[in-house]
């Protein structure tokens, strides 16, 4: 199945990253503090929702490039179109 099948659809986190978010949440509450599933799967939305967004800002910064380049030419071909009026 290729990527853009599934793009819809919501990944799982693996056990690695359980035990990473569980380890980064004992760090932050100490060794008395006990943290459930909720405050794991909250970490790991927020982690993916920090991924979707870095995606999304990549992706504008490429549309927007191509747009500055697309928008020098054009001006470039108008210049070339003005001189080759006035040179004939």
């Amino acid at each position: 199945m290729k990527a853009i099948d599934n793009a819809h659809e919501v990944p799982t986190p693996s056990a690695e990253d359980i035990r990473r978010i569980e380890n980064v949440l004992r760090e932050i509450g100490g060794p008395h503090v006990s943290w459930g599933a909720q405050q794991t799967l909250d970490v790991w939305v927020i982690e993916q929702r920090a991924k979707a967004d870095r995606l999304a800002a990549d992706r504008l910064r490429r549309s927007s490039w191509a747009l500055v380049v697309a928008t020098v030419g054009l001006v470039l071909c108008t210049g070339g179109l003005i001189w080759a009026t006035f040179a004939a």
